[in-house]
């Protein structure tokens, strides 16, 4: 029996290059029907028009169809991929730019922005966990839905629905480092744990010598060049200063007033670039609608999103037993960390869910952090789920780029004031 895979977020940027991840991997998902749901009607009957078109192209039996219902996509899917942004950039945007106005951080998943991003997703997460009850109680949910930590903590703490969420961040870090390196490795083995947008490797060879001694030599050679960011450049440095390779993300702590002031003199923010940068997407979807055979060269995320997605929807489908790095429940796979914190770990994927691997100890000097982040992150979903205005006080004040009371009640106050529309009540009027 064919499958259904529901893609909450279907009229996104992201979705043509996921459907040309199903498209090149076809023949495990042969008569599986796509079913493309978002709220942006325009966006998503572009995006629903040239994923036909691919298909029709390639030849495969896929069948995409499209939804502006999120009940009539759910209804009886196997699978739900959640890949949505409520609110959409001009809230990512308000998200980036409010902290730095007080001094801290804006960024879409960490931080204050990644909290605001996270009352504004969870609502609707809670409505789709309703909604996979209801019309597809057998689905697993397959969650790529930033704050992916916050998320996952939410899902599996307050329901009872398999969840497995996603993060291509490592990946993304791995591809900017060899560009960094100046040449490209035969072989480059990267394992890292920890939480979802702060992992340490615990494995990481380039050409079998270690990965750590690689990027030393490389050292001064990076440092000097000036195509290569900040970013990556900061990476180079706490990895020289730990020994071993750090989530890029691990930049906003311990570099903290560099990126603030980096990100308060930017001419723009990240999501207010994306902005300018959307129409351009859509105007080459729709010119590849009609070319023969449709080519997208103008994706967003370029193909690592949807080769991950589809990826570990594919080891679920066959039951391949595949390890993937995902966040799931970490059981006992990370000493110290309790059984049920999520936590990102190299994971098997089981028929509807995944078993985290057991993994080393990671040493006293980066876990303390980690454990910190933990427990704010399940603090933030606790008080986004069932809390009031005062427990979300209390929940951001325990972010460690927070840790004021006033300071989060200041940024609380301003963000529920811009975005009450896509709060729950309790949070507007509380």
């Amino acid at each position: 029996m064919a499958i259904k895979i529901a893609i909450i977020g279907g009229g996104s940027a992201y979705a043509p290059g996921l459907i040309n991840a199903f498209i090149q991997h076809a023949d495990s998902f042969a008569g599986a029907e796509l079913a493309l749901m978002d709220i942006a009607a325009p966006e998503l009957a572009i995006v629903h028009q040239l994923g036909q078109r691919m298909v029709e192209s390639a030849g495969v039996d896929l069948h995409i169809t499209r939804h502006d219902d999120q009940q009539s996509a759910i209804q009886s899917a196997d699978y739900v991929l959640t890949t949505f942004r409520q609110g959409g950039f001009p809230a990512r945007a308000q998200d980036e730019l409010i902290p730095l106005k007080h001094g801290v951080i804006g960024q879409e998943t960490i931080g204050a922005g990644g909290f605001f991003f996270a009352m504004r997703t969870l609502p609707v997460i809670r409505r789709i966990l309703d909604d996979i009850r209801q019309f597809a109680p057998d689905a697993v949910l397959v969650n790529y839905t930033n704050p992916t930590q916050i998320v996952a903590e939410a899902v599996t703490r307050f329901s009872d629905i398999p969840c497995i969420s996603i993060c291509d961040q490592s990946n993304d870090d791995q591809h900017k480092i060899i560009d960094a390196l100046g040449f490209t490795p035969e072989s480059f083995v990267l394992e890292s744990v920890g939480l979802n947008h702060a992992t340490w490797s615990v494995r990481f060879t380039i050409d079998g010598e270690d990965g750590i001694e690689v990027m030393n030599r490389h050292y001064p050679a990076v440092m000097a060049r000036p195509d290569v960011s900040a970013r990556v450049k900061r990476q180079f440095r706490l990895a020289r200063e730990f020994n071993r390779l750090p989530n890029s993300y691990m930049q906003y702590y311990y570099y903290r007033e560099e990126t603030v002031r980096e990100a308060q003199a930017a001419p723009r923010s990240r999501g207010q670039a994306i902005m300018d940068d959307l129409p351009g997407y859509y105007h080459h979807f729709q010119e590849q609608i009609e070319a023969e055979p449709p080519r997208l060269t103008h994706v967003r995320g370029g193909s690592i999103f949807g080769d991950m997605a589809v990826d570990v929807l594919r080891g679920l489908v066959t039951r391949s037993a595949s390890i993937h790095t995902l966040n799931v429940p970490n059981r006992s796979a990370l000493p110290d960390f309790a059984p049920e914190r999520i936590v990102e770990v190299p994971a098997r994927l089981e028929a509807d869910g995944a078993t985290p691997l057991v993994q080393p100890a990671l040493p006293s000097d980066v876990v303390g952090l980690l454990h910190m982040l933990a427990e704010y992150q399940r603090c933030a979903a606790d008080a986004i789920w069932e809390g009031d205005r005062r427990d979300l006080v209390r929940a951001l004040a325990a972010n460690p780029l927070i840790v004021s009371l006033s300071l989060a009640e200041s940024l609380l106050d301003e963000i529920i004031a811009l975005q009450a529309d896509y709060l729950a009540p309790r949070f507007v009027t509380g």
